[in-house]
């Protein structure tokens, strides 16, 4: 088993949306990330639409033109800083719009991307998204990595299927404006228990020189233990999180009363009723 840094970085959000407060988000993001890349970040999670946040729909198309320059600035940084790297961006491949997240290695290159398989319906129609069409994992050197995006988060089959895949860390970068605190802290720590996995998520926060209120974006970049429990959360404004987890991490618990401590994992994959769901 190794220990590892991972961060999750929480650029801020304002409530005008502009290209200018466009600006800042990213040099904000790109500030907090290079920080924790500063201080051993093996692994860093940058929220979902980093390119395009705080700009209006019809102004996030033309904006996404700045996906190349980006993608290039972040494996400059995982590539000086020997770390991972999860980019997400508003993306035109071909004639399409994606909701796509990187894999960026070590080595500057590209491991691989996620696209969102669960656009909502104003990426649908307002943004003209396409769906992904695959769960994907990836292994690396700190373990079997797992990507999901926003409101994939509602779809447990995504996390049956992550867990069954025995993922390590599961990154989520988000934005969930329309949930409440305590519905989201509900989610992440279920995803986490449901895979047995280490799950962290992204979004904004509240730019450092205002308030914060209920009803706002409430910020909440976590990363979340196997068993539920928060390691790192960087509050309702913007900076990170950050948290030292060990990996892999065999949460254990008795499989029942009198019956020996084992592996969460193993015994709940012993026990699944395959005969009643699809293995």
């Amino acid at each position: 088993m190794n220990w590892h840094t991972i961060a999750s970085i929480q650029p801020p959000y304002f409530d005008e949306k502009s290209h200018q407060n466009n600006e800042k988000s990213i040099t904000a993001g790109f500030q907090y990330l290079e920080d924790a890349l500063n201080l051993g970040a093996a692994a860093a999670c940058l929220p979902e639409y980093f390119n395009v946040f705080g700009l209006s729909d019809n102004a996030m198309h033309e904006v996404s033109k700045n996906a190349d320059h980006i993608h290039q600035k972040v494996q400059s940084l995982a590539l000086k800083h020997h770390s991972y790297i999860i980019l997400p961006l508003l993306e035109k491949y071909e004639d399409s719009f994606f909701n796509r997240a990187y894999l960026i290695g070590p080595d500057g290159l590209d491991i691989g991307y996620y696209d969102k398989i669960q656009p909502t319906v104003s990426e649908r129609e307002q943004l003209s998204l396409v769906a992904g069409n695959a769960i994907k994992t990836f292994e690396t050197a700190i373990g079997k990595i797992g990507i999901v995006i926003c409101y994939d988060i509602y779809f447990p089959e995504i996390f049956t299927e992550l867990s069954r895949q025995k993922v390590d860390i599961i990154f989520f970068p988000s934005l969930q404006r329309a949930d409440h605190e305590p519905a989201n802290e509900s989610l992440i720590k279920t995803r986490a228990m449901d895979t047995q996995s280490y799950l962290v998520r992204s979004s904004y926060g509240r730019p450092a020189n205002t308030h914060w209120q209920a009803g706002m974006m409430f910020g909440q970049s976590a990363i979340i233990h196997p068993d539920s429990t928060i390691l790192g959360n960087a509050g309702h404004f913007e900076g990170m999180g950050l948290a030292r987890i060990k990996i892999p991490c065999e949460w254990k618990k008795p499989r029942s009363s009198g019956y020996p401590v084992q592996p969460v994992r193993d015994y709940l994959n012993d026990d699944r009723r395959n005969d009643l769901f699809n293995p």
